[in-house]
């Protein structure tokens, strides 16, 4: 009788153990996903330890962290009159529309519209702190069905960030045209100018997989 128990003591141990070990697994790919998604988030933020803000602030620790604190960033008062920190569903309902989770503030973010997404990101953005979870091994990202290229990157990162990748794709305009409207997406649209070498890459791969 002991024996069966102990045995069947074992066993649960055991199954426990595998369960265990396969959500830490799930989680490590789920953050692999949000790294991979937050190619978006590194047009306005730095995300490595230590290194400066940018148009937005620094992400390492963001998780836990109070809402406008990130110190020597300079916020909009929406962020600065905003109560709270940066739980786990406080950043999921951030990143789902930005401008009504805080209304008023700067982030020229339109949102991420798909939940699991959403939930690879803050995945990912656990990770960016000193013992922090791990990134599981990279799994396939096709960047919106960007044709792969010098500069795709560039495109998903730039672009997704206020709309779907599927407008770039349904364009073919030449080279010119192309230049023209990243100019009045920086005049008209608040788009940030971009420095002139991600400029030229951007224009680079448009008007080669993209032309018309």
């Amino acid at each position: 009788m002991i024996r069966q128990l102990s045995t069947a003591l074992l066993f649960s141990v055991l199954a426990g153990s595998v369960s265990f070990q396969s959500a830490f697994a799930d989680q490590a790919n789920l953050a692999a996903r949000g790294q991979q998604l937050v190619l978006v988030c590194k047009g306005c933020h730095t995300l490595a330890k230590g290194e400066p803000h940018n148009i937005g602030p620094n992400l390492w620790n963001v998780v836990g962290r109070k809402v406008g604190a990130a110190a020597g960033f300079e916020y909009s008062e929406a962020f600065k009159q905003f109560e709270g920190r940066w739980t786990e569903d406080n950043l999921k309902h951030y990143l789902a529309s930005p401008a009504t989770f805080i209304p008023n503030n700067h982030m020229a973010f339109s949102g991420i519209s798909s939940e699991t997404d959403r939930s690879a990101v803050v995945a990912y953005l656990k990770t960016l702190t000193d013992g922090g979870p791990v990134v599981g091994a990279s799994s396939s990202f096709d960047y919106g069905g960007l044709k792969e290229g010098v500069g795709r990157e560039d495109v998903y990162s730039v672009c997704s960030r206020c709309h779907s990748i599927m407008l770039v794709k349904q364009q073919g305009m030449s080279r010119s045209r192309w230049t023209d409207t990243l100019v009045w997406m920086v005049e008209e649209q608040g788009m940030d100018e971009l420095p002139s070498d991600q400029h030229e890459r951007i224009l680079d791969y448009l008007a080669k997989y993209y032309g018309g």
